[in-house]
């Protein structure tokens, strides 16, 4: 989320003793198809309770804020499918749409430098809460943020860690890093990966999908927002398969620089993590769900160019409650490029 789109923030009357803000959802292009789902989430900087949630602080400069909004209940992604679950992505993304604000605000970060998350990590123990009711369920996440690298008092990255509750009841954990790169930096490091990236494809475009995966075998039910296609008959755990962003997903133009969002690759993860559980061990995608997801993005992804996924799947576990669940580890490529390795678990709902 960008300085400028955080410059309409307000702080509202009322709250003298902590910070506070009612943060509406990026109007930006990014965000046009998922306006109908987006909700506002309202931040507060408040007294550290680390004890409270288990989260004992890292050093005194550790900050503490709660987050919180209504999970999304018409979100043309995120409520897309059968509905079982609400979706771990939509913590996700309340944590990345405000970590380069908190860092600008309260750690002295200059307004230009770009926050950039580079690992993500959730785990979510019980399903039982995150199961979907009649009505509306609100997410609160509680984020300790450390500094991290400091030069002159200036951290040019923040650690953070979060609770996760949902309506009052734990639901699960978090942890991010964020690094804040100046215009300069940000710029040649930029170019030089999207040179790179064509370079190392020898100026080929994307030619467009083959055969799409079936949306219900991804966990989704409209055909518009399947990104895999052109997937191999699963050999010894290892699932090979195509990535394509579809032209009226949300973020599907890319980021204004033209690299593929968070939330894209996050999405993709998703999808070939159901479908190598599905082939694999024969889980069934209808009733499944991401219970733990952690990511290391290693470089950006050109939404001009194709993608592929490699998925393995470990052996068959059961969590506490006898549910059958199936790690599974990724690996997204671009041009012979890694753009980012990640670790999931699917578990599989009675």
């Amino acid at each position: 989320m960008s300085s400028t789109a955080l410059a309409g923030w307000e702080a509202p009357a009322g709250r003298p003793s902590a910070a506070d803000w009612d943060i509406p959802a990026d109007p930006g292009p990014s965000a046009r198809r998922s306006a109908p789902g987006a909700t506002t989430r309202h931040l507060v900087h408040r007294p550290r309770t680390w004890e409270h949630h288990g989260l004992s602080p890292v050093e005194d400069a550790s900050e503490e804020f709660a987050l919180a909004a209504d999970l999304p209940r018409d979100h043309p992604l995120l409520n897309d499918g059968p509905g079982r679950f609400h979706d771990i992505q939509a913590a996700s993304e309340m944590v990345r749409e405000v970590g380069e604000f908190i860092g600008q605000s309260h750690f002295g970060v200059p307004a230009d430098r770009t926050g950039i998350f580079y690992r993500f990590g959730i785990d979510v123990p019980d399903l039982a809460a995150w199961r979907t009711r009649p009505d509306p369920a609100r997410l609160t996440a509680t984020l300790v943020v450390t500094p991290d690298k400091l030069i002159g008092g200036v951290p040019r990255a923040l650690d953070f860690r979060t609770a996760l509750e949902i309506d009052d009841v734990r639901c699960g954990t978090g942890s991010a890093n964020v690094v804040f790169l100046p215009p300069v930096l940000r710029r040649s490091h930029r170019e030089q990966s999207r040179a790179t990236a064509f370079a190392a494809a020898s100026g080929r475009l994307d030619d467009g999908p083959g055969s799409p995966v079936d949306p219900a075998d991804v966990g989704r039910a409209d055909p518009a927002n399947v990104m895999l296609h052109d997937a191999s008959r699963p050999s010894h755990g290892r699932l090979s398969v195509g990535v394509s962003v579809p032209p009226l997903w949300p973020s599907a133009q890319g980021a204004g620089d033209g690299h593929v969002t968070a939330l894209v690759l996050l999405e993709t993860l998703r999808q070939a993590s159901l479908l190598a559980a599905l082939g694999t061990h024969q889980l069934t995608p209808a009733r499944c769900a991401l219970a733990s997801l952690r990511v290391h993005f290693r470089g950006y992804a050109e939404r001009d160019l194709a993608m592929r996924c490699a998925a393995v799947s470990g052996v068959l576990e059961h969590d506490g409650r006898g549910r059958r669940l199936v790690p599974v580890t990724l690996t997204l490529t671009q041009a012979g490029r890694t753009v980012l390795e990640a670790v999931t678990k699917v578990v599989e709902d009675h």
